[in-house]
């Protein structure tokens, strides 16, 4: 390293008490904060991310006016993603305390393949981590930059497409955005992004909120449009073996895999809802039908009143069963919301708990019948953790309570209390292990019923697959749902076999959905179900929402 002179000697790194004590802020508009120091450059996270263009210039002057400003703002790490002897080097000079790291991608190209990658993003993580502000950069910073940008914003929360919107809303800091349109620069690349997966690579810590763009971004002519690229990509295949997936890294990724997860389960069921087990074409896919004749992507009366729920949650800043039964009223008769515009597959038992709360006024209308173990209330378990996802004890007693409105056996309640449990572990990023077998410590100290007792000590894992049925009540979807979630190593490997089921393998899928979806995240969902999912955009919508107001719970 040379002395610091030929860049100006006033500059000096922050020291790393300073650095360690700010946070990254995805929630921030980066326009709103400061202009970008070069006009080729656009900031990922205001004063911390820097992406763009290399620094460097043929003319010495022109090299060193322009890393100056970088130097000035604070920037006191540069990623380079170029080929030594690409471009004229610039790192020569740099400052005593400033890190240049030097991963290079072939221009025009994506990473030799995924571990090519995660050498970068561990790098730059790593950086962040220790308080530096960092400056990502290739030649032009479309193609290379974007690329690792994108798989970055994957990292900290954003599913695949989402990544590239957010990807195209920060690139229009860029002067250079004028004159092409959309990044990354080319298919392949477009491809490797939303291909990209979480590998558990993000500092958690750091992350005050996740942010997510508008509509995606059009390509501009002359350039090689988002949508062009994206149709020249292949599509993803079904994940159809039990590949094994990391759980998710993110709480963002955690939230939105399990609303969607919720839905995914219960319409990729839809086929062999009411069915003998083997009666049925193996279930692979979403492809629609069943009972309802419902289309591919269709989900039933298990997402219909989740999203009831989180609606009343939302809008009435809290647990109001009044309302919760007037929605659920709203949904049976005009069928709103739905997949369909109509309501399909509500429990008789169900539509008679919410006849007797419109004629009695009556929120908690549910039969306390202990024989009567409906399995639905566990649908709805999600709305409710998330919402009081700072406080798990609420979370607990609401599960219960959001039950009671159509089912108050004693059993079902308790069955909802673990559930809710299992689901907070899976939302806070528990171990597997660990999540399902929730302890005094999150449950209380009153016992569960002895049938739910079981299932919480794991008994579910001696019973012979043969012998696991998504039957009519609480205790089979319950102990169907646990098995394939402890039995499989991917969201979709454990969601086939509950669809597989048969018999109420809706309520079952549903209930996995949550749980796997929980866990593995968003993104580990196959992208081809998600696209085929009805109303996807009303539940990510109410699941970001659900985020934010959990997110402003818990922050200081």
């Amino acid at each position: 390293m040379r002395s610091p002179r030929a860049w100006g000697a006033r500059m000096k790194p922050s020291s790393r008490g300073d650095r360690m004590r700010r946070p990254l802020d995805l929630t921030t508009d980066p326009a709103a904060v400061a202009d970008p120091p070069l006009p080729n450059t656009y900031w990922v996270v205001p004063g911390r991310l820097l992406a763009g263009e290399y620094p460097g210039r043929s003319k010495l002057n022109a090299s060193r006016e322009r890393v100056r400003r970088l130097l000035e703002i604070g920037i006191d790490c540069f990623i380079n993603l170029t080929h030594p002897g690409e471009l004229e080097p610039y790192d020569v000079e740099l400052p005593e305390g400033v890190e240049h790291h030097r991963i290079p991608i072939r221009d025009h190209d994506v990473p030799e393949g995924p571990e090519h990658m995660a050498e970068i993003l561990v790098r730059l993580e790593g950086a962040l981590a220790a308080g530096r502000n960092v400056y990502v950069h290739c030649h032009a910073g479309i193609g290379r930059t974007g690329t690792v940008i994108g798989c970055w914003l994957v990292e900290r929360g954003f599913p695949g497409e989402d990544a590239l919107d957010e990807l195209n809303r920060l690139w229009r800091q860029c002067s250079r955005a004028l004159e092409w349109g959309a990044i990354p620069e080319t298919p392949e690349q477009v491809e490797f992004v939303l291909r990209w997966r979480p590998q558990g690579l993000a500092v958690a810590s750091s992350l005050r909120g996740a942010r997510t763009s508008a509509a995606p971004l059009a390509g501009r002519r002359g350039s090689p449009g988002r949508e062009e690229a994206r149709r020249a990509a292949p599509a993803l295949p079904l994940i159809e073996s039990d590949a094994a997936q990391p759980a998710a890294a993110t709480l963002r990724e955690r939230f939105l895999g399990s609303f969607v997860g919720l839905a995914i389960g219960d319409a990729l069921a839809a086929p062999a809802q009411n069915a003998a087990p083997g009666s049925f074409e193996p279930i692979t896919g979403l492809r629609g039908g069943g009972p309802f004749a419902l289309p591919a992507g269709a989900w039933s009366d298990d997402t219909a009143m989740a999203l009831c729920l989180a609606e009343s949650l939302l809008e009435c800043n809290g647990f109001e069963p009044r309302d919760q039964v007037d929605r659920y009223w709203r949904w049976q008769r005009e069928g709103r919301p739905s997949a369909t515009g109509r309501c399909v597959g509500i429990r008789s038992s169900t539509a008679r708990a919410l006849a007797l709360a419109q004629w009695r006024r009556l929120p908690f209308a549910g039969s306390h019948d202990p024989r009567q173990l409906d399995p639905d209330p566990l649908s709805r378990v999600a709305p409710v953790v998330m919402f009081f996802f700072d406080r798990p004890d609420l979370a607990l007693q609401c599960a219960a309570d959001a039950a009671r409105t159509t089912c108050q056996s004693p059993v079902v309640l308790d069955a909802c209390r673990l559930f809710a449990a299992m689901l907070y572990g899976a939302l806070a990023g528990y171990p597997k292990d660990e999540l399902l077998s929730p302890g005094p410590d999150l449950l209380g100290p009153v016992a569960l019923k002895p049938r739910i007792e079981r299932l919480r000590r794991g008994t579910y894992r001696e019973v012979d697959a043969s012998r696991i049925r998504a039957g009519e009540n609480v205790i089979e979807a319950l102990r169907a749902a646990l098995w394939a979630f402890a039995g499989t190593e991917s969201f979709s490997a454990g969601a086939l076999r509950v669809a597989n089921l048969g018999g109420s393998c809706d309520v079952a899928a549903a209930v996995y959905g949550q749980l796997a979806g929980a866990y593995y995240g968003l993104g580990a969902i196959p992208r081809e179900w998600q696209n085929l999912l009805i109303g996807r955009e009303i539940i990510v919508s109410l699941a970001e929402r659900l985020l934010e107001r959990a997110q402003l719970r818990v922050r200081p």
